[in-house]
């Protein structure tokens, strides 16, 4: 058969108009597809709500007095859990609509307008009730009362119509659709002119209030192809050109009852006769295939229409219009998740193909029962019947559908009902300030679509916007109790997140996982809440049930990697992270952070894949950002201060501001750059509120490591009255070692008293015990307590003592360690052959690059420096090691050793980069104070001795120094005010002996004063 050989007699416009028809069913159908298929994911979608925990991870570690003390920083892992969504609108749907309905809209008055005279009445009344439809009137131009804008739309569609109809018969399609589509397009221009809601909005308007005709046309449409599927079988069995392969009647009866078992017992699933669920052939499928076969159809029955329409002027154009309207309304409903009319849609297919489709079979039977069975070609005379009339097939269909309709409770009306009613709720939700209206009709919609999701789903999501939390998990749990679904689940078991609620969020998840047992985002929810539980077994086989389960097993594995460094299984985690590959977000992240926290890598090359490109920050990209830096080695490059910088200052990045000011302040620290990393934490400080502690801790093991004692015992005691506990042992190593063992002593033991931490418990007791220990004691205590008593008494006990407990001191590791004290106190007493020996005994080529070696460089050079070894210490200095915290000594001495060659130019740029990278360099200000005084520049030194004091305001060496300038360059008044402030920082002997110095500086500057005048 040749169902397009009609094709070549039509002229090429309306060829053009057909195909453009085509063309818009086809993209029509698609919408309908993307709309099943997706509709509910885009109006309620599921999503990851994407959240931090802080796990501990070890930074700027060092050792003191034996105790290795680390500043502890917030590695933050990523985990996600699944939500339903707030109700997203896809506005696009709403414009496609609104597309199609003027498109047919055009062609549809186009057409009628080649009718004859009866359909072409028929025709217009049907028009004009569309438009009517459309409630054009309520959009607010004119009065709600008023009827105006519809009148108008009326006149000019319909007299444009009848003009063409009476007047213009010869014109062609093309230019009627032309003239009907510019009047389209000008009637919708001016809506939107006049009209005072937003565009958008309007066209809202017209397409909600559109559907409710749509609806009506895909009911006619649907009877019009109701048993097109058995004319298709009927096709199939007796289209062969050899008899002997067709089918006989036998076959087609077996066939087609199948075919009406499979609707019979979809309708009786759907009004709940059956005692199970049955699937069968979809009837939307059903649909499809009916809606495919009627094309050919309508060909075959243009006998019985043929006073009417010719199949391929009328007939095949209205009949594409037909399907367009109807997949449009499909499409539209199933995109905006309207499961009432999706579920009215289903039901009217079932009906009409099942009612209709039985009346067909009828038809046929009594008709050409015995043409079958002789295998006659049936098909090419089904429409020309000789004992039952053709429109017994209407007659006997309707009432069946009538009967199947009313078993079923009318439900095609009330589910169409209720979702006009959705359509209106969206509307009104979108046009009123408060949505009053949309609520009702969502209520109305309920009531008449028991169970209906979206009805439901849409309160929800409005209680969920108002705060209105109650009704909220009231409209859920009546939901789940009328028609589950896992997302339902979902949002309710998110809404019991308090510690209060814990059992009953446990408890609805795991209902929604036995109803739904392979959801995967249900499972992966209640193995996170188990997480934060003790019950970590549970945790861990939910996150793996969710990964077996999962379309998405990144998100899984990120999970449990974080749920594995949570509880501590690092060497699991650590398994699983070098295990799990891929480019995701949350999972790139959280590998990174298990090497942080495990120590196990130091780089971040893991990192470079995902570099953070915008400024403003999401969860996941901030701690991906965070931890990529977080441990970064020090390094000259300033890319990522700069991108600090300019995420603080993007509002957005308001929640993550005391992070990256954290991660500033440890970024300025690693890049050379002290003094401001200094004054970032100490601004984190004095603003940290609660957690101000925590940032006087940092400050204090900053200075401990660069052995500025006191002001670190400062910052440390700041910490502890602040609630740091750790604070309380750090503060004691370093009272300790800035010579006040009885303060140390009292702090050690308050720390070993509160401590919770075994080790920590211990060293607090063992440092207690050493500073109350004599030379005699300590020689024949452990090593441990040897070196730590060295490490405190160095300076102050006679140099013999010192050496008795050194040389009994036997474990190789600790050698070293405890040779440094000792050699500090013998360069300080010029004993530098007994320096050198411990260097060269202790200290060989081979020895690891740690910070003891560092220690033992610096005294070196100052070995050298102060025995005269000028040339040693020049050869010597490039090769040998420093530490970060050593960093100034290499300037140090190359700035001493320009200044002995005369070299100016390169003293001022080593004094300059010392007092850059070396801000607590006591040393090195004075030194570089009493160069630029002696190259005439004391203003300079003034500025630099000022840096110095702000940076180490406990120094008393520095304040004397500037005292001193200060009043030689007649600055009495700062001169003396620093005066004051020195006197309770010295011994009262040591102050009275300054105070004589500077009140004779001070004399002998009058005099002079008075010599001049």
């Amino acid at each position: 058969m040749d169902i397009f050989s009609f094709w070549p007699r039509l002229e090429p416009s309306r060829r053009f108009l057909y195909l453009l028809l085509a063309a818009l069913l086809f993209i029509a159908l698609g919408f309908g597809v993307y709309g099943y298929f997706k509709g509910a994911d885009t109006i309620f979608p599921v999503i990851k709500l994407t959240e931090l925990y802080p796990a501990e991870a070890q930074l700027f570690p060092s050792t003191h007095l034996l105790t290795p003390i680390h500043v502890k920083a917030n590695a933050y892992l990523v985990y996600e859990q699944y939500a339903l969504g707030d109700m997203q609108f896809p506005m696009w749907g709403a414009w496609l609509y609104f597309i199609g309905l003027a498109a047919a809209l055009a062609f549809f008055w186009a057409l009628i307008s080649t009718f004859k005279r009866i359909p072409y009445y028929v025709g217009v009344t049907l028009g004009m009730l569309w438009l009517a439809t459309l409630n054009l009137d309520l959009i607010g131009i004119f009065s709600e009362t008023s009827r105006t804008v519809l009148l108008v739309t009326l006149a000019v569609l319909v007299v444009t119509s009848y003009f063409f109809h009476a007047f213009r018969q010869y014109a062609s399609l093309f230019l009627r659709f032309l003239v009907n589509a510019v009047l389209v397009l000008v009637l919708a221009a001016a809506l939107f002119y006049f009209t005072p809601l937003p565009v958008s909005f309007t066209a809202l308007h017209v397409v909600q209030h559109g559907t409710l005709a749509s609806a009506v046309v895909s009911l006619l449409f649907m009877i019009l192809v109701s048993y097109e599927n058995l004319h298709g079988l009927l096709w199939f069995n007796t289209q062969a050109q050899n008899p002997q392969r067709r089918f006989g009647l036998v076959q087609f009866l077996m066939i087609s009852l199948l075919y009406l078992g499979n609707l019979l017992l979809l309708y009786l699933n759907q009004i709940g006769s059956l005692q199970f669920d049955f699937a069968g052939i979809d009837a939307m499928l059903v649909f499809l295939f009916s809606a495919v076969i009627g094309f050919w159809g309508l060909r075959q029955r243009q006998v019985q229409y043929a006073r009417f329409f010719r199949f391929e002027t009328e007939a095949l154009p209205l009949y594409l219009l037909l399907a367009l309207l109807t997949f449009l309304n499909f499409g539209y409903a199933a995109l905006m998740a309207n499961d009432p009319v999706v579920q009215a849609y289903r039901s009217a297919i079932i009906f009409t193909h099942l009612a209709y489709g039985v009346a067909f079979l009828l038809y046929l039977l009594v008709n050409y029962a015995h043409l079958i069975k002789q295998r006659l070609r049936v098909y090419r005379v089904v429409y020309d019947p000789k004992r039952l009339p053709y429109f017994v097939v209407y007659l006997v269909g309707t009432v069946f559908v009538i009967v199947l309709f009313t078993w079923s409770n009318f439900s095609v009306y009330y589910l169409t009902k209720a979702g006009h009613y959705n359509y209106l709720g969206d509307l009104y939700r979108h046009t009123e300030e408060k949505p009053l209206l949309a609520e009702q009709y969502y209520l109305e919609g309920q009531v008449m679509a028991w169970g209906s999701q979206r009805s439901t789903l849409s309160l929800v999501d409005m209680y969920h916007q108002e705060h209105m939390r109650t009704l909220e998990i009231q409209q859920l749990s009546e939901l789940l109790r009328r028609k589950p679904s896992p997302e339902v689940y979902l949002r309710l078991a998110n809404l019991r997140t308090s510690s209060s609620e814990l059992f009953d969020q446990i408890k609805v998840l795991q209902n929604g996982i036995k109803a739904y047992p392979t959801y995967a985002p249900l499972l992966n929810n209640l193995g996170l809440v188990y997480s934060n539980t003790t019950f970590k077994d549970s945790a861990a086989f939910y996150l793996d049930a969710a990964l077996e389960n999962s379309q998405e097993p990144e998100v899984i594995q990120a999970n449990q990697l974080m749920f594995l460094t949570r509880h501590q299984f690092y060497q699991q985690a650590q398994e699983f992270s070098n295990k799990y590959q891929g480019n995701y977000g949350p999972l790139l992240t959280n590998r990174l952070a298990v090497k942080v926290i495990t120590g196990s890598s130091k780089t971040v090359a893991e990192a470079e894949t995902s570099t953070v490109q915008d400024s403003v920050l999401s969860t996941q990209s901030f701690a991906q950002f965070y931890l990529k830096h977080l441990t970064v080695n020090r390094s000259t490059d300033t890319t990522a201060l700069v991108q600090v910088e300019r995420m603080l200052k993007q509002e957005e990045n308001s929640v993550f501001v005391q992070d990256l000011t954290i991660l500033k302040a440890f970024l300025q620290q690693r890049t050379g750059r002290p003094t401001r990393a200094k004054a970032t934490m100490e601004y984190l400080a004095a603003n940290g509120g609660r957690t101000s502690g925590y940032y006087y801790d940092v400050l204090g093991q900053w200075m401990l490591q660069v052995q500025l004692y006191p002001l670190a015992a400062d910052y440390f005691e700041q910490a502890a009255e602040r609630g740091f506990l750790d604070a309380q042992l750090h503060a004691a190593i370093a009272h300790a070692l800035a010579g006040n063992t009885n303060r140390a002593a009292q702090l050690a033991l308050d720390a070993s008293n509160i401590s919770q931490n075994n080790r920590r418990k211990k060293a607090g007791t063992q440092l207690a015990m050493v500073t109350q220990l004599t030379p005699d004691m300590a020689a024949n205590a452990p090593d441990s307590l040897k070196v730590q008593f060295l490490q405190i008494f160095a300076r102050s006990l006679p140099v013999e003592q010192l050496e008795q407990v050194a040389n009994k001191i036997t474990t190789p590791e600790l050698a070293p360690v405890a040779a440094l004290p000792l050699m500090e106190r013998f360069i300080s007493e010029k004993e530098f052959q007994k320096a050198s020996n411990l260097l060269g005994a202790h200290f060989p080529a081979s020895f690891p690059e740690n910070r003891v070696k560092s220690k033992a460089h610096v005294l070196a050079a100052e070995l050298w420096w102060k025995a005269e070894r000028y040339q040693m210490l020049e050869q010597q200095l490039p090769t040998l090691y420093f530490a970060p915290e050593d960093a100034g000594a290499p300037h140090y001495y190359r700035a001493l050793l320009a200044q002995r060659n005369k070299n100016t130019q390169e003293a001022t740029n080593q004094f300059n980069a010392l007092v850059q990278k070396a801000p607590w360099s006591e040393m090195g200000y004075l030194a570089a104070a009493n160069f630029f005084v002696n190259q005439k520049k004391p203003l300079r030194a003034y500025d630099l001795l000022l840096e110095g004091i702000e940076y180490n305001p406990q120094s008393t060496s520095l304040r004397k120094a500037y005292i001193r300038i200060a009043l030689n360059q007649g600055f009495e008044s700062f001169g003396l005010t620093a005066l004051e402030q020195l006197k309770p920082m010295l011994p009262p002997q040591e102050y009275l002996t300054f105070k004589q110095e500077i009140d004779a500086q001070l004399q002998q500057r009058q005099a002079q004063q008075e010599k001049w005048q």
